[in-house]
């Protein structure tokens, strides 16, 4: 357990540059933030992602800090933004899957870089075309065509309800599948 002027002296030492500073503070701190930002977020491998942010972050802005400041607070403080943008992150990421979910056109964002549309994209076209052959027809029908439950039916040879019990159960199957992709 480091005293407070030990820390103090790691402090001077990383404004400096020392990576052995460096490495004790990370020591010292990464296990009790990872705790609780796994506990924010309900995931251990974001929560990793989150630390190492937090702790390049630290490294960049080492100069900035004060040393006689409380090291821990401002630790927190940078873990705790981090995870808001986590979680504003997925959020967007939410509401894409379930617009493309429920409605035939992409949305087009500004932002496109920031959702990580395209991988989202690409995962969503894989499951797609992992789909059985009627399932898959019926929901690119219904999807991308735009046909409504009696036209597919009738292109289908099925019955109405057959064709809606086929789309209920593939969106099912690509909600289950794209949760996944976020913590929620």
């Amino acid at each position: 357990m480091l005293l407070h002027s030990d820390e103090s002296l790691l402090i001077y030492q990383l404004k400096e540059g020392s990576q052995f500073a460096f490495e004790q503070l990370y020591k010292k701190y990464s296990g009790k933030i990872f705790n609780t930002v796994s506990y924010l977020v309900y995931d251990k491998n974001i929560a990793k992602d989150i630390i190492q942010s937090c702790f390049l972050t630290i490294w960049e802005k080492r100069e900035t800090i004060d040393p006689d400041k409380n090291f821990s607070s401002y630790l927190n403080t940078i873990a705790k933004n981090l995870v808001y943008k986590e979680t504003e992150r997925l959020i967007m990421n939410s509401r894409f899957v379930e617009l493309k979910l429920h409605s035939s056109e992409w949305v087009e964002d500004k932002t496109i870089d920031d959702l990580n549309n395209s991988y989202i994209e690409r995962y969503f076209n894989q499951l797609v075309n992992e789909l059985s052959p009627i399932p898959k027809e019926i929901f690119l029908l219904k999807t991308d065509q735009e046909n409504s439950i009696k036209k597919i039916a009738i292109k289908m040879d099925m019955t109405e309800r057959s064709v809606e019990a086929h789309l209920y159960r593939t969106m099912k199957y690509l909600k289950e599948k794209l949760k996944r992709l976020y913590f929620f």
